[in-house]
């Protein structure tokens, strides 16, 4: 996992670039106060970016800016501010120490467990389903942790990305080498061609071979 400083730092950099959206405040109509709508879309992508990075999205901290930082006020920017001051001092207190990252490790382990168990039963189909899921979340985490974000930013909208886009933007930053980039795709590959009605689509053998490189890919890509 990245330094509580580092982390920290970013988070710093993201609130001074707030500070400045509000310094461009002016009046409109009513008394209503607006800011410089470049410099708070800048704001808000990078606020969005940033604390998906970190926390992840299913993360309080990330949903409230989502939806809280919305448009170009004084307002939603002051609240923009306080969302990213909370998680300052959440990940300045005990974040890093928690135990996140080693409980996904082993809810992933038990998923490996469940589909070794499918695969010995000859349930292939939801034996690769399963496997890939694994695959998958190991990826955001590992992406997350290593400063690569997991969403597609627009304007006014954000997605997750792909797990095959994930695939190649960690291959590009060296977190695995060419070999591995190759057998992730050929396990998203084996995945997509998997169909319930027709188990002889994937082998036992295909599937023993792919639990156990997937094992490995986990225990040496740890987060």
């Amino acid at each position: 996992m990245k330094k509580r400083a580092d982390l920290t730092t970013k988070i710093e950099a993201v609130i001074t670039m707030g500070e400045k959206v509000l310094a461009t405040e002016t009046k409109g109509f009513q008394q209503q106060t607006f800011v410089n709508e470049q410099q708070f879309h800048d704001f808000r992508i990078s606020g969005i970016s940033l604390l998906s990075r970190i926390f992840g999205d299913k993360n309080e901290h990330y949903q409230c800016f989502k939806t809280e930082v919305t448009s170009p006020g004084t307002s939603r920017t002051r609240r923009g501010l306080g969302i990213l001051s909370a998680a300052r001092t959440e990940l300045q207190g005990n974040w890093i120490e928690t135990t996140r990252a080693s409980i996904t490790s082993e809810i992933l382990t038990e998923f490996m467990a469940m589909a070794k168990t499918k695969i010995e039963a000859g349930n292939l189909h939801s034996a690769a389903i399963l496997i890939c899921a694994v695959v998958e979340k190991h990826l955001r985490n590992l992406c997350l942790a290593n400063d690569i974000s997991t969403t597609n930013e627009q304007l006014h909208s954000t997605t997750l990305k792909k797990p095959l886009q994930l695939n190649g933007e960690a291959y590009k930053k060296k977190l695995y080498d060419r070999q591995q980039n190759r057998k992730i795709i050929s396990w998203f590959e084996l995945c997509g061609s998997a169909d319930p009605t027709t188990v002889s689509d994937i082998s036992v053998k295909q599937l023993e071979s792919m639990h156990a490189d997937v094992t490995h890919f986990l225990s040496k890509t740890p987060y």
